[in-house]
């Protein structure tokens, strides 16, 4: 098992041991940390993602940003291809069960917005380094997406346990601008 394999376990077990009560309060301070920063104020097109597995909860950023209105997009699993697809979302009511059983928006033509009309990407993960690298879980979607030319800023977020000193990142691996925490936020721009 490689490094890489055995910090993703380890960091999987970690997370599915945390209490719920502190998982809510520590997203929501998330949450709070994201809405205030200048990137998510000024992005009017920014893709989200629904949590599943005890992944930080950001469905209270991304009612703001609804609220607010903000065009706000959540990623679509495309199996044949490998990746992700986004569709603007009105309501988180909009999702039905998709891919790994993680809730997804129809994939309705109209609604589909490409990934240059992207200005900000909210990436969950499994652990995060201080390098402005992530661990997934293995599928490399994130990694794909971001390969792509993006003009967006890809914004991990993660519980203060999930930072560890590195994630022993790959040539492939494509690095964050941001990292926001309920202890913290990380610009990796220079």
């Amino acid at each position: 098992m490689s490094n890489k394999e055995m910090l993703r376990k380890r960091q999987l077990e970690r997370r599915n041991r945390l209490a719920p009560e502190y998982m809510q309060e520590s997203s929501e301070e998330i949450c709070r940390n994201l809405i205030e920063h200048p990137v998510f104020q000024q992005s009017t097109t920014i893709c989200f993602y629904m949590p599943f597995r005890n992944e930080v909860d950001v469905r209270k950023a991304m009612e703001t940003a609804i609220q607010l209105g903000k065009q706000v997009v959540l990623p679509r699993v495309d199996r044949a291809s490998r990746q992700l697809r986004g569709y603007r979302v009105d309501s988180l009511c909009d999702c039905e069960v998709g891919a790994y059983g993680i809730l997804e928006p129809p994939a309705i033509k109209e609604r589909f917005v490409a990934g240059e009309e992207l200005e900000a990407v909210i990436v969950p993960g499994v652990a995060f380094d201080l390098q402005g690298y992530r661990l997934g879980y293995g599928g490399g979607y994130y990694d794909r997406l971001f390969a792509q030319p993006l003009k967006a800023w890809r914004i991990g977020v993660a519980y203060p346990e999930q930072i560890v000193p590195t994630v022993y990142p790959e040539a492939h691996d494509q690095p964050l601008h941001l990292l926001v925490s309920s202890q913290q936020v990380v610009s990796f721009v220079k």
